[in-house]
């Protein structure tokens, strides 16, 4: 079985394609991986992807740059073997340089680094992908500004969300400038901030991980 993966980063040429074949070569004796060598438009920078839980051919993206965007590209696969893709819906994210992204079944979440913020973008997939586009409101509860500084002058001048982690009822955002994570819930009018971890001073935390 060969597996087709995504490879998002730092570039202006879109999202790359790899097909990976796990069974070693009779030539080689390692693994095949090839690279496609057409790639799947996405913007600049798209540094973050990920699949749709209840759509495979579906991916979220983020564009981490100044003016972040979130871009919903549905998927192909040509008759050529090739795999292609197409920009579907693309909305702003709320804030600069989204890093990171969390899908559920309703909604994508972006945590924007730069603008030390998240945004709650509600899609429908039905008849096709589409992402709400909140402009530029930023009404409270949809979006969430955090506020803190660390001890670090490179990396700790602000806020800076590295990921948006669901863990049940609960929100978790790793502030990397801040020093904290952050604990949302949902109430009445949105997320709401209801607590956070804190760290040692430059501890600078960027993931979560529940044990």
């Amino acid at each position: 079985m060969t597996y087709t993966l995504l490879v998002g980063g730092y570039t202006s040429n879109g999202v790359r394609v790899v097909q990976f074949d796990p069974k070693t070569t009779t030539t080689t004796g390692s693994p095949k991986l090839s690279l496609q060598e057409s790639t799947i438009p996405a913007g600049s920078d798209p540094s973050w992807i990920i699949q749709n839980p209840k759509d495979r051919n579906l991916i979220l993206a983020v564009n981490e740059v100044e003016d972040g965007k979130l871009l919903a590209i549905k998927l192909a696969n040509e008759e050529s073997g090739e795999t292609t893709g197409t920009v579907i819906s693309t909305v702003a994210s709320g804030g600069a340089h989204p890093a990171h992204l969390l899908v559920t079944e309703d909604a994508i979440i972006s945590g924007n680094y730069s603008g030390g913020s998240i945004l709650h973008v509600p899609y429908k997939l039905e008849p096709e992908c589409s992402l709400t586009d909140h402009k530029d409101e930023k009404p409270s509860g949809i979006h969430v500004q955090f506020s803190g500084t660390g001890p670090n002058p490179d990396r700790q001048e602000a806020s800076h969300p590295h990921e948006v982690y669901r863990h049940g009822e609960e929100l978790l955002i790793p502030d990397l400038g801040a020093d904290k994570t952050w604990r949302l819930i949902k109430g009445e009018n949105g997320w709401e901030v209801k607590g956070a971890v804190e760290y040692p001073a430059g501890a600078g935390p960027r993931h979560v991980l529940v044990h």
